[in-house]
């Protein structure tokens, strides 16, 4: 009977750590397109100008933002696992890239207070994914606030995949969100298709192709994309 029993549990510890194993291993990949508008106090012929459409690649903790801005293209990948961030930028034919080490994430997210985020259980369906809604808040080092309502889903990616990116600490990928700027700017940013597949690892590799800047325009570049120094 002992023997028995024992070799009952071995079997039930085996079946557990089995299913949690496999749980672990379900992360996503795919990519997810958002559409982009504009409201609040921007005028027309600013809106008109301004991005309309960004893809994100999720494969499993790397994430790849795709942001087309006139004649400039910039890609974004994170590594939330090894907590390291490279900015491509492609200027009209002319690419470059920087690194940022995970000391320098790190600095960069202590320059500024932490973001408060506040959880709700309300829910909104969006691309058949079920999202609950979270208030995001932060401030600059001037105090300015930039507020956000997103609405996310921890089905596609957590806190590891937002470290150190636009809404770091949140505990899900947003699907939508609703940013005010500290001049009254709205954009909403809506997730139209979640693809899944399509994406593999060497995806968020750098390309051959891409230079990488200087430490001095590296330096500039980060402060002009809002980094500080």
């Amino acid at each position: 009977m002992k023997k028995l029993v024992n070799s009952t549990l071995v079997i039930l510890v085996l079946l557990v750590a089995f299913s949690y194993h496999a749980n672990a291993q379900k992360k996503f990949k795919g990519i997810i397109t958002y559409t982009i508008a504009y409201s609040g106090t921007i005028d027309a012929a600013t809106a008109a100008q301004q991005p309309k459409l960004m893809t994100l690649s999720i494969y499993e903790n790397l994430q790849k933002m795709n942001l087309p801005i006139g004649p400039v293209n910039i890609d974004i990948i994170t590594n939330g696992d090894t907590k390291t961030q490279v900015t491509l930028l492609d200027i009209m034919g002319e690419k470059k890239y920087y690194k940022m080490t995970k000391e320098e994430l790190d600095a960069k997210i202590k320059e500024k207070p932490a973001p408060e985020i506040k959880y709700s259980d309300e829910t909104k369906t969006i691309s058949g994914y079920v999202c609950k809604k979270a208030e995001y808040t932060e401030k600059d080092e001037d105090g300015k606030v930039t507020s956000a309502v997103i609405y996310y889903t921890e089905e596609l990616g957590g806190e590891e995949l937002n470290y150190g990116g636009q809404f770091n600490k949140l505990k899900g990928v947003p699907l939508e969100y609703a940013v005010t700027t500290p001049d009254g700017t709205i954009s909403t940013w809506t997730a139209t298709e979640v693809k899944k597949g399509k994406v593999k690892d060497t995806d968020f590799l750098i390309p051959s192709d891409y230079v990488e800047l200087t430490a001095e325009e590296k330096a500039q570049m980060i402060k002009q994309m809002g980094g500080g120094e």
